[in-house]
């Protein structure tokens, strides 16, 4: 493989004090939403209302009968539907010098906190000159995801069990059976941001959408406990919110 650049790190002390680029409020210009088949549609019929979830609540119930995210392993988020939803709202791509998922940028921030955990993305650079970063799962990614044994599988089948429970309308909420999980259903949001001189266009999942006291949407993400700290991080990558 041919070396096109490399990013020397440093302790993370000598971090300390450096001078921080300015971060562009994220502003949504775009969205989708993907049904149990993982069909796409330009609306936010995927997106969930939040309601606080009554607790407690058995995170294993209907583990049996969960449907779990189906991808190509060679293109776990494919940048297609973004560029179709872009196109849809009508928003070039020319517009931006980056277009790339959440994860992405994810993994390129956290390295200087987290080295022991190699990471790859994909470049592709357009012929209108965006672009474009591809999400790609390392061989050690996919390996562990092959070794998963059944408690690692009940676990991250909590995180969308939780996300069910907080996203319940009331006539779910009667105390019967609920639907089985199906972790294909899913909203994106689309935003444009910058950091520094940088215009990206960011697309990240997002779980629901909470109306604050004075009426105004927001939208956010819900976690357990274990989830929270890190996705916090990741939520205000994108002007989110964690809720629960």
């Amino acid at each position: 493989k041919k070396r096109m650049a490399a990013l020397p790190l440093h302790p993370t002390a000598t971090y300390v004090g450096k001078g921080f680029p300015k971060f562009g409020q994220p502003r949504e210009i775009a969205h989708f939403s993907r049904d149990a088949s993982r069909r796409v549609r330009f609306d936010k019929s995927g997106l969930g209302a939040y309601r606080t979830p009554r607790l407690p609540a058995a995170l294993d119930v209907g583990f049996e009968s969960y449907v779990p995210k189906s991808h190509d392993p060679n293109e776990p988020a494919p940048l297609g539907d973004v560029v179709a939803a872009l196109s849809h709202k009508g928003v070039r791509t020319t517009d931006a010098h980056i277009l790339t998922y959440r994860n992405n940028l994810n993994k390129i921030f956290g390295t200087v906190y987290n080295r022991k955990d190699d990471w790859e993305v994909g470049v592709e650079r357009c012929a209108d000159g965006t672009v474009l970063l591809h999400v790609m799962d390392t061989e050690r990614k996919r390996a562990e995801e092959a070794r998963r044994d059944e408690r690692q599988q009940r676990m991250s089948y909590w995180g969308y069990k939780f996300e069910q429970l907080s996203t319940l309308d009331g006539g779910e909420d009667d105390g019967g059976p609920l639907p089985p999980v199906n972790a294909n259903e899913e909203f994106c949001s689309i935003v444009q941001l910058s950091i520094d001189r940088t215009k990206l266009f960011m697309a990240a999942e997002i779980d629901c959408a909470a109306t604050g006291g004075g009426g105004a949407p927001a939208a956010g993400c819900v976690d357990t406990a274990e989830e929270a700290g890190e996705r916090r991080g990741k939520a205000r990558l994108s002007g989110l919110s964690v809720l629960g």
